[in-house]
């Protein structure tokens, strides 16, 4: 009686990643599970391959969706079928171009099957590998990997630590339906459970992930400059939601001036938005009289991007006017291009939480060796610098 799943979603794939990812599940330690795999429209390209591999293997169930429907929906497909099973306590899907472990399945279940009920997560460490199945990363570097993941669930928020190596309790699974948001499907999912389970990580490799495979969605991501938009736009989504089911309130925001018709507008936003740290809106302030930012913007989506229009108006007397309706703690305004480096708003905001009652605002102070705190409200305007919102108005409001 088989009490673990598994889905393997299958679109285009090298015969040579498919035939390794199918093998290492079918020669787990642990062979009472039940392998779902879906093949996503590529019946004629890959079918042929997948049958002759897992021929008069009865734990393999074959599902063919008749077009390509995409990661999420064939998933849901795989984990349907297993759902009908009340015997299947524990589910895990992979990927067609990774490599198992051989005690993936058993180290695994075992940790689920012995930790307490609240546990609905075990993730463990994996090993990227490149085109070739060689290692990319040397062991002081695995080391490191291995104790940056062993954090608690609540800095799932800030990153994706579950990975591609993990198994859950199918009773949580139930409850929160299937996967939605490409393509951080994944992470999306992640955060649900875990809204609903404790998580455990175990400091091992047992998982070899291939990195940027040629059917790969990182190796998508990576080419175009739209379907990176895409990718951000679902991340960021994804976390708002997540805090928004936590009730943890937005912190801080950033105010964008936009004062001319220039095309850097795009690459200035896009830089914002690509920061570390996600709890963070972004309001343009465009006082162009061609409201140039209408047209600049468009295919940037973000769920917490706003625009307010002032054409003709100073751009300062326009911040002013944004600063009375300002809701946050934390405040920025981005007036240079780049204002903001990558973990800028993650150094920023954490230094500003624990900053002395006085201070208006937390800087860098000019080669960017350290920070500073603002006392002189005299004092001129550093580069990227966040304020305390209700210093900030008083500073700008006087």
């Amino acid at each position: 009686m088989s009490d673990v799943g598994i889905v393997m979603p299958v679109y285009l794939q090298r015969p040579s990643y498919l035939q390794e990812a199918i093998e290492t599940i079918l020669n787990q330690t642990y062979a009472d599970f039940r392998f779902i795999i879906v093949i996503d429209g590529v019946s004629e390209q890959m079918g042929p391959q997948i049958r002759q591999l897992t021929a008069h293997d009865t734990r393999v169930e074959i599902v063919e969706n008749e077009r390509n429907l995409g990661v999420s929906a064939s998933l849901n497909r795989g984990f349907r079928r297993l759902f009908e099973d009340p015997d299947i306590r524990y589910v895990t899907w992979v990927s067609s171009d990774n490599r198992t472990h051989p005690y993936f399945i058993e180290l695994l279940r075992h940790e689920l099957a012995h930790a307490p009920k609240e546990v609905g997560l075990v993730y463990s460490c994996f090993r990227e590998i490149d085109a070739d199945g060689l290692p990319l990363r040397d062991e002081a570097f695995q080391e490191e990997f291995r104790r940056y993941q062993n954090k608690p669930k609540e800095e799932l928020l800030d990153v994706c630590i579950v990975g591609v190596s993990f198994m859950y309790k199918s009773c949580y699974a139930r409850k929160i339906g299937g996967y939605h948001m490409e393509p951080v499907e994944d992470y999306e999912y992640w955060l649900r459970l875990s809204h609903l389970c404790e998580l455990r990580y175990i400091p091992v490799e047992l998982v070899e992930y291939r990195v940027d495979s040629d059917f790969s969605i990182s190796a998508k991501l990576k080419g175009s400059v739209e379907q990176h938009r895409r990718w951000r736009h679902a991340f960021r989504l994804t976390k708002k939601q997540a805090r928004e089911r936590q009730s943890i309130p937005l912190e801080t925001t950033v105010y964008l001036p936009v004062a001319d018709a220039s095309g850097s507008l795009p690459d200035r936003l896009d830089h914002l938005l690509d920061q570390y740290y996600s709890n963070f809106q972004v309001v343009v302030v465009d006082v162009t009289p061609e409201r140039a930012s209408t047209g600049l913007l468009h295919g940037i989506r973000d769920p917490l991007l706003s625009t307010r229009f002032f054409p003709g108006m100073p751009p300062i007397e326009a911040v002013h006017t944004c600063l009375k309706k300002l809701a946050t703690p934390f405040a920025a305004i981005a007036y240079r291009e780049r204002d903001f480096e990558y973990m800028d708003l993650q150094v920023l905001t954490t230094a500003l939480r624990s900053a002395p009652e006085g201070a208006y605002s937390v800087c860098y102070n000019g080669d960017r060796s350290d920070l500073a705190y603002r006392f002189d409200p005299r004092a001129g305007m550093p580069s990227t610098e966040l304020f305390r919102s209700a210093k900030l108005k008083e500073l700008l409001l006087r």
